[in-house]
């Protein structure tokens, strides 16, 4: 049996690529409510339940392997935790693990990606050099910044990209910048991991 801090392991596929980061936190918040999971709310005038995931996934992208933090009040198992939220969960909102975390999210310095391209520019994907791609600031306005050095590895494998970019709170490359400046319209994100500074993967 165990309280307080745990993290689920889950992975978003299927239809709810199409819904934001925003509907996902919604979403989770009505389905521990109908799995009946005590979760910690937070005090005030309008309390709401902590709920602390590693870095939203652009819209349309999958993944295998979200996580989320929260904290339970009552004493569980997690394998009942994790058997409520498959119940109350679809199998594209699927809840593969639920366990202690003792890792911090704040270790997390890589995600893996693998892409389905249509056309794109090997010759930049590959290159040596400047990787430029355009991004909109804070104030609207767009500016062009060389991503190379936030690409920590990329191959082919399958018919399909596999990208290592890097996904710290200091330096995260979305994957779909990364995508358009390979020159590519037509791409499918999934997202299949996460590696920590030394390379080794973030559990």
């Amino acid at each position: 049996m165990v309280s307080g801090k745990i993290r689920l392991k889950f992975h978003k596929i299927g239809k709810l690529k199409f819904i934001s980061h925003l509907d996902l936190c919604r979403t989770m918040v009505t389905a521990m409510i109908r799995a009946k999971i005590p979760m910690w709310y937070t005090e005030g005038f309008n309390p709401h339940p902590k709920m602390v995931f590693t870095q939203p996934l652009p819209l349309f992208a999958e993944s295998e392997c979200e996580y989320l933090d929260i904290k339970i009040v009552e004493p569980m198992t997690h394998a009942e935790i994790c058997e409520r939220m498959r119940k109350a969960f679809t199998d594209e909102l699927y809840t593969e693990q639920v366990y202690t975390p003792t890792e911090k999210f704040t270790e997390i310095a890589y995600a893996r990606y693998r892409i389905r391209l249509g056309s794109f520019q090997r010759e930049l994907l590959f290159g040596e050099g400047e990787l430029i791609a355009t991004k909109t600031a804070k104030d609207g306005k767009e500016k062009r910044i060389d991503i190379r050095g936030m690409i920590k590895e990329v191959g082919e494998a399958d018919g399909a990209v596999y990208a290592t970019l890097n996904a710290s709170n200091d330096s995260y490359l979305n994957p779909e910048v990364f995508c358009k400046a390979i020159g590519a319209e037509d791409y499918f994100i999934t997202r299949i991991g996460w590696l920590k500074a030394d390379g080794t993967a973030f559990v």
